[in-house]
């Protein structure tokens, strides 16, 4: 079975699930729903005729032949009204009387005179001064036999002298139930049918860029990587009319592919860079060594401390050195391919500062290092959002561990014009407080491998940061300059 066909397949069956439920649901409710709404319009009815006919039970006229004619006509009339698209042309309601003893004195159907009611649910409840209603089946076995009975009371001069009862077959509801149901059904069908087109249009939707991911993963295979012309293939993009979120993860997918192919791509080119950087990594790894010997022996707790703490710090320069060093080599590889562009994209450089400044927080609170920052907050820089953090992370993380504990750290940015006074560029400007730069140092500074001792341990970084930096610089079309201050070191780039 293919991805559209599971995709839609689970969709309709989730779809008509959920529908079958739901409608189930709905339509059981219609029916009590209904019953509901004509209890309280007994309610009404029953308590406004209990109180009309007040004086006429107090005064036995309920007897005579003018009120049961008086009755017969209300029950009688010809309505002729369309309820919605239900014709109804008579009253469909029954009425008696009982008296304070619960014994029926008029019956508009004229059944139940002289019967004792006082044990009818609407009668007794009633009579107790509480709210009466019952439910009664003619055929106990038939829900559609049932019958509604409402009473109020009725009150003359402030005694109890009877019930009034209004009774309503339950058959006289049902065809508005039944069109309920039936307008509900209709529209829940169509309702499926839409959700169902809709359903197999995604499925497709998906189905497509799923197949563009797999075709391009296919081409990235050794014998399939490069065009006729030597050319790397490009990423297809999931773009469609319709934006749902699976496109970004296709698209995401594509790319994580991409990078993996050109993790793999890169492996002999990485290995070769690294053979060249064997004596970078011997002084570290010594140290591992001779900690470890160490540590074999039986030596007091505040040596193996030492000593492990060593191989800790050893390792974490280790993993830098590498972090850094794999960076490097992507960015000097993008540099190499003809014809491939950054994507660069619209960034508000105070947002982009506070972001870097935010993830190194610790820092600056370990060496209690003071930031100030002269940002315009609506100043915005075309960059590589990647390759633009990662230059001015590094600038930072070398001012920081140029600055003494308690220093402060300083960042500029403005706007550049040319001779016609019309906006050219971006410079950023981060000045730290610190050791000035030798001055035989300062031409070496971007040099790969150079570093200089760090003020508070004596210990040397990777000597990659700034030659980085310049590199992001050189892919920007841009330019990075180092100098020293009278109380410092300034970095500017400028873009």
């Amino acid at each position: 079975m293919s991805i559209f066909l599971r995709i839609w397949f689970a969709f309709a069956i989730v779809l008509l699930a959920g529908s079958y439920f739901t409608l189930n649901a709905l339509q059981n409710q219609i029916k009590p729903s209904v019953r509901q709404v004509v209890e309280e319009t007994l309610a009404d009815n029953s308590n406004i005729i209990a109180s009309l006919i007040a004086p006429d039970v107090a005064n036995q006229n309920i007897k005579t032949p003018e009120f049961h004619q008086k009755v017969i006509e209300i029950l009688n009339r010809k309505l002729g009204a369309k309820i919605w698209s239900q014709q109804k042309n008579s009253v469909n309601q029954q009425l008696y009387i009982t008296d304070a003893q619960g014994i029926v004195l008029y019956d508009s159907q004229g059944l139940a005179t002289g019967q004792d009611y006082s044990r009818w649910n609407d009668v007794y409840l009633t009579l107790h001064g509480r709210y009466g209603v019952r439910s009664t089946r003619s055929n106990p076995k038939d829900s559609s036999t049932s019958t509604m009975y409402v009473a109020a009371p009725i009150i003359w001069n402030g005694q109890l002298i009877g019930v009034l009862s209004l009774v309503k077959p339950g058959v006289s509801v049902q065809p508005y139930i039944d069109l309920a149901q039936r307008e509900m059904t209709i529209r829940a069908l169509w309702v499926v049918a839409l959700s169902l087109i809709v359903s197999g249009i995604v499925a497709w939707w998906l189905r497509h860029g799923i197949e563009q991911v797999r075709r391009y993963a296919l081409r990235l295979t050794p014998q399939n990587a490069l065009g006729e012309a030597g050319d790397q293939l490009a990423q297809p993009e999931i773009k469609k009319p319709l934006h749902f979120w699976a496109a970004r993860e296709l698209n995401e997918l594509t790319q994580a592919i991409d990078q993996m192919h050109e993790a793999l791509a890169g492996k002999a080119y990485v290995e070769n860079y690294v053979h060249t950087l064997t004596h970078e990594l011997k002084s570290p790894l010594t140290a591992i060594a001779a900690s470890a010997e160490l540590l074999q022996d039986d030596l007091p707790a505040p040596d193996r401390l030492r000593f492990a703490q060593n191989i800790q710090e050893q390792t974490e320069r280790l993993q830098n050195f590498i972090e850094r060093l794999l960076l490097l080599a992507k960015l000097e590889k993008q540099q190499d391919h003809q014809g491939q562009k950054l994507e660069k994209k619209t960034l508000n450089v105070a947002s982009q500062i506070t972001q870097l400044l935010q993830e190194r927080s610790a820092v600056l609170q370990t060496r209690l290092l003071k930031v100030e920052t002269n940002i315009s907050p609506n100043i915005t820089v075309q960059a590589e959002p990647f390759w633009f953090n990662q230059a001015l992370g590094n600038i930072l993380d070398n001012a920081f561990d140029f600055t003494p504990q308690g220093g402060c750290i300083t960042i500029h940015c403005f706007n550049t014009v040319n001779d016609n006074n019309q906006k050219n560029g971006i410079h950023i400007q981060i000045e730290n407080q610190g050791a000035a730069i030798p001055d035989y140092a300062l031409p070496q500074v971007f040099d790969r491998y150079f570093s200089l001792p760090r003020p508070d341990n004596g210990r040397k970084s990777t000597g990659l940061g700034l030659t980085l930096v310049r590199e992001v610089m050189a892919l920007h079309q841009g330019r990075v300059q180092v100098d020293n201050l009278k109380d410092g070191v300034w970095v500017s780039v400028l873009f």
